[in-house]
């Protein structure tokens, strides 16, 4: 149980903040996932007790910022947006130029998942966890995902 009413904030306070901003700029984009993120941190400030008996509190509000995600998406645009370029030389590890649209096309799920594993080096069970659905469905978003993405950036493998 977090305890979101101590005077200063827990380790495991804001390694879950941490984590769900992670999942929620992957899903929707450095425009839209840090305000979900504190949305959905308010919302569990707001809403302790509820969140008292639930055992996977991280997924649990993963699910509240999908619904808020809604009213900000109307007004950022519906598409997730990611950096739009690389980075310039010696200023931190650098990316395929297309590869920013090409995260953008692919589903929702595929993204969040994709993202998560290969970005912040999340397990698939964390993953699954997190989204609430079985661990082979996140095999199937990952290698489907992938395989758009590798087609979509000309990649032979």
């Amino acid at each position: 149980m977090i305890e979101f009413l101590d005077a200063a904030p827990s380790a495991e306070l804001e390694q879950l903040r941490a984590r769900l901003n992670r999942a929620f700029v992957a899903r929707y984009g450095i425009d839209v996932g840090p305000d979900v993120t504190s949305e959905v941190m308010t919302w569990a400030f707001e809403h302790q007790a509820e969140l008292a008996g639930i055992d996977n509190v991280a997924g649990y509000l993963f699910r509240v910022g999908q619904s808020k995600s809604r009213r900000l998406l109307r007004w950022k645009g519906e598409r997730a947006a990611f950096p739009p370029e690389p980075r310039p030389a010696g200023t931190g590890p650098s990316f395929e130029p297309g590869l920013p649209d090409a995260l953008s096309a692919l589903s929702e799920e595929q993204r969040t998942a994709i993202v998560l594993v290969h970005c912040f080096q999340w397990t698939y069970h964390e993953v699954a966890e997190l989204l609430d659905v079985p661990l082979h469905t996140v095999r199937n978003l990952i290698h489907r995902g992938m395989k758009e993405l590798r087609n979509e950036l000309g990649v032979a493998r």
